[in-house]
């Protein structure tokens, strides 16, 4: 008896690919819609640090990083290096195509102040704290119902 890990919803994910593979052009369905990409959260002090995988691109042509409104959108392109002629592949897990990934940023946030670099395939963005306001000293009355 061979035990197996039982993985239903790769199973699925396998029967949802071969059903779009059967009635949509591949093509059509890289261009419909992006890839959401994984990122990682982490704190160093009080910066949010937000990190991605991002091998085999060129950041400075194929990755943009910007803020609209409260929210980071990260966007870009992995191209395929070479076109295949033959589809006598079994099994693809690489993926092409547009992606993308937004992330909603706390009020305060200073945009101008938000960093992305790039190295080693791993593209980290790091957003400061946001300015804290300093709330104006109020004082509050105290009231008594009457003795």
């Amino acid at each position: 008896m061979v035990l197996q890990t039982w993985a239903p919803f790769a199973d699925f994910e396998r029967e949802m690919r071969a059903m779009l593979d059967r009635h949509w052009p591949e093509h059509f369905l890289a261009q419909s819609s992006p890839i959401s990409i994984p990122v990682d959260f982490d704190r160093d002090g009080d910066d949010l640090v937000i990190t991605a995988e991002l091998p085999g691109i060129d950041p400075m042509v194929d990755v943009n990083v910007t803020v609209e409104g409260d929210t980071l959108i990260i966007t870009g392109e992995k191209t395929q290096e070479a076109e295949t002629k033959d589809d006598h592949r079994f099994l693809w897990e690489r993926r092409y195509g547009r992606f993308e990934r937004r992330v909603g940023l706390p009020d305060g946030v200073d945009p101008d102040a938000i960093t992305a670099t790039y190295d080693k395939g791993v593209l980290m963005v790091r957003v400061p704290a946001p300015l804290a306001e300093t709330p104006e000293r109020r004082q509050i009355p105290v009231t008594a119902p009457d003795a």
